[in-house]
Formats: C-alpha cells, sequence, structure tokens
C-alpha cells in the first residue's frame, strides 16, 4: 500500500475530488512547509544574535566579534600588547591584525573612537605611536600619552576630559582636537594654545 494514500481518508478524497479540488498529503505538506524560506526567522536570528552580543558587550567585554571573518571588536589579551581597558585592547588588536603589524613598535596609527575607553593604561608600549583617535570615548586624563615621544596628533572630542596636563608635556605634538570637552581648565587650554596656535580646536567653553 501507498504511504501517502494510507494517511488520506476515502471520505476526505471522495469530498476533494467532487468539489474539483487536488488533495496534499500529509507528507507533501510538510515537505513542502520544510522547504519554504523563513526569510522572518532569519531577521529575527540576526536580531536576537546582535542584541546577545550587545549584552555580552555589557557584562564582560572578554570576546571576539566578527563579521564575514572581519574581527571587528576584540578585547582579548594580546600577544604583542596588552592593556588595562578592554575597548583600547580591541582597537590594538584589531589595528595590528589588520597592519599585518608584529609588535607594539610597529604602531604608528591608532584609531578607537566610541569604545567606552575608560583608561589608557598601557598605551606607553606604543612608542612610535604618532596619530591617536579616541572620538567619543570616556577618558578624564590623557596621563598616559606624555611618555608617547613621537605623537604628533591626538583627537579626543566628546569625551569627559577634565584634566590635559598629559599634553602639555608632549614636545611632538603639533594638533589637537579637544571639542565637547567643556570640563577642561581654560589656563591648561591656553597653554596649549600658545604651542599649537590654529591648530588646536578646542571646546566651545571651559572651566575658569
Amino acid at each position: 500500500m501507498d504511504v501517502q494514500n494510507a494517511l488520506i481518508s476515502p471520505v476526505t478524497a471522495t469530498a476533494a475530488e467532487a468539489a474539483g479540488q487536488s488533495i496534499q498529503t500529509p507528507i507533501q505538506t510538510a515537505t513542502r512547509t520544510a522547504t519554504q524560506p523563513h526569510a522572518k526567522f532569519r531577521v529575527l536570528a540576526l536580531i536576537m544574535l546582535v542584541s546577545c552580543t550587545l549584552l555580552l558587550a555589557n557584562c564582560s567585554r572578554k570576546f571576539s566579534v566578527s563579521v564575514n571573518q572581519n574581527v571587528l571588536y576584540d578585547p582579548r589579551p594580546g600577544h604583542a600588547v596588552t592593556v588595562t581597558d578592554a575597548g583600547l585592547q580591541s582597537c590594538v588588536n584589531v589595528a595590528m591584525r589588520d597592519g599585518s603589524l608584529d609588535n607594539a613598535d610597529d604602531v604608528q596609527i591608532l584609531a578607537c573612537p566610541a569604545l567606552e575607553i575608560e583608561s589608557l593604561g598601557g598605551i606607553t608600549q606604543l612608542q612610535n605611536l604618532r596619530y591617536l583617535d579616541l572620538a567619543g570615548n570616556q577618558l578624564e586624563h590623557l596621563d598616559e600619552l606624555r611618555r608617547l615621544n613621537r605623537l604628533s596628533s591626538v583627537n579626543a572630542p566628546n569625551n569627559a576630559l577634565t584634566d590635559i596636563s598629559g599634553l602639555l608635556s608632549i614636545a611632538s605634538l603639533t594638533s589637537a582636537v579637544l571639542t565637547g570637552n567643556t570640563g577642561i581648565p581654560c589656563d591648561q587650554l591656553d597653554t596649549l594654545a600658545q604651542k599649537l596656535g590654529q591648530n588646536l580646536l578646542r571646546p566651545a567653553s571651559c572651566v575658569e
């Protein structure tokens, strides 16, 4: 006996034929359902994946995120450079991986915008660093930069800076962007302006 036909009662078959309708076996229906694309479910799965990623980021931030085999976020301790802040560690790791760099001395450009960086502890390992982008982070001071003797440009708008004395002692510094940091003392900004002139973009207001 045909298994598919056995799953259809004679009454159902007769009624369908009388109405001029075709009938489908449960196996055919299940097969069609299984092979239909479920775009909505794929979108929901992607949303859930992104939500879980953001949740984990707020908890431990000790995981790697990749899209199409391109690493976007990797705060795990590096083999060549290890720093204290997870966001900064990720920035260093990705920069070294993307630039095929082997050690700290190879890093000359570092772009770390919007990574929730709160500390620059350990960045002094990058002694050949020349350009540093820290836009949109949560830094209150830049003290660790004072020992980077080749640093020429610092981009640090929209942080929480209240002290930029670390920049004042960098002899190689030629430009800085500090807009959006209204908690910086005015006297520090004035001193830095004497050194950089028009190459300093200062916040709209400062602390007297």
